[in-house]
């Protein structure tokens, strides 16, 4: 018989611990008890077997859907590690939506916290990955770059523009070539790990797809300054000292293919120009 009297916040804190913990209830001879006390009896089941099925339930919808996105986790961990791996991370980081598309939000930065899973690169660049590509595909739309908007611009505005990106651009630097180990894990293949070798990679979403592509690095740094709001002028100038360019202008001639690369792939939307400063007179 259950216990009328117990508070409600005691009855909500018990549950909820019940369904996170990782094991059968039936096996904390304390929590037995307890469920006994709130959970009322069923026609056929038991107060800890009716809890056990919500317990049960809860474990197979939070994994399935971190299976779902983390793909390459689940091929390099395999079915037993990549369930240690979801147990551990929903424990240490309880769902805080109402919604399963943003259970594994901090997946990668559990990965790269927690031993053993932090001791390898590859298991963070895919976790890192992957949730880019989750990233992308929800992210809000945003009108093309319209060329007449740059056409039409003086040249001198160009220094202090801001390139404005795509809000589904996702920008994943990376140990090892995830990019295509990660397409051919989703192909169904079963590729080998890939050797470590620096990747830049932008992930979007394309006329139909989610697309990606490996940039150069300095491309990748100039497209995460401007993604941050730094006007053209300035990226570039830091871009070519970190370089250890000695004339940043020196890239221009980069930068030009560059742009037309990303506008094509539809990255750039627009470029805000500030046109209220005061320029040199001709």
């Amino acid at each position: 018989m259950t216990d009328a009297t117990t508070p409600l916040a005691e009855i909500q804190g018990f549950m909820g611990a019940a369904l996170l913990r990782a094991h059968a209830i039936e096996e904390d001879a304390a929590e037995t008890s307890k469920a006994v006390l709130i959970v009322a009896p069923g026609v056929r089941l038991s107060p800890v077997q009716q809890l056990e099925i919500y317990r049960e339930q809860f474990w197979l919808r939070h994994i399935d859907a971190l299976k779902e996105d983390f793909v390459t986790i689940h091929h390099l961990l395999g079915e037993d590690g990549f369930r240690a791996a979801c147990e551990s991370y929903v424990a240490a980081c309880p769902p805080q939506s109402f919604t399963l598309r943003d259970l594994g939000d901090r997946f990668a930065d559990f990965i790269r916290r927690n031993v053993p899973w932090s001791e390898d690169d590859l298991l963070f660049d895919c976790a890192r990955l992957e949730w880019a590509f989750v990233e992308a595909f929800d992210a809000p739309d945003a009108p093309p770059l319209d060329p007449r908007s740059i056409a039409e611009a003086p040249e001198d505005a160009w220094g202090s523009a801001k390139v404005v990106l795509h809000p589904s651009v996702q920008l994943v630097p990376l140990f090892h070539p995830a990019h295509l180990f990660r397409a051919e894990v989703r192909d169904g293949m079963n590729p080998d790990r890939p050797a470590s070798a620096p990747s830049h990679v932008v992930v979007y979403r394309g006329a139909d797809k989610l697309m990606y592509v490996a940039i150069e690095p300095l491309a990748f740094d100039l497209l995460q300054l401007l993604a941050c709001g730094m006007p053209l002028a300035p990226a570039c100038e830091r871009v070519a000292a970190e370089a250890h360019v000695a004339d940043a202008s020196a890239l221009e001639p980069k930068i030009g293919e560059w742009f037309q690369a990303w506008a094509s792939y539809g990255w750039v939307t627009r470029v805000d120009f500030d046109l209220t400063s005061p320029r040199p007179s001709e």
